[in-house]
């Protein structure tokens, strides 16, 4: 029983910097940057101006 309990206290060890390690890997580089920073729906006005351009559809 006593080297059961050593044998998950040394993998804890080795395992647990390892999962902080690629937690901090996945914020700073992973998708919740790619979420943070992706580009906005466009707003309406957007579309009213493609229209007022020329660049919609054809009202006729």
């Amino acid at each position: 029983m006593n080297l059961l309990d050593r044998t998950f206290a040394d993998v804890g060890t080795v395992l647990l910097p390892l999962a902080a390690a690629l937690l901090f890997e996945e914020l700073t580089l992973g998708g919740l940057v790619r979420l943070l920073f992706a580009p906005r729906p466009e707003t309406g006005k957007r579309k009213e101006l493609d229209h007022l351009n020329g660049d919609g559809k054809c009202s006729h």
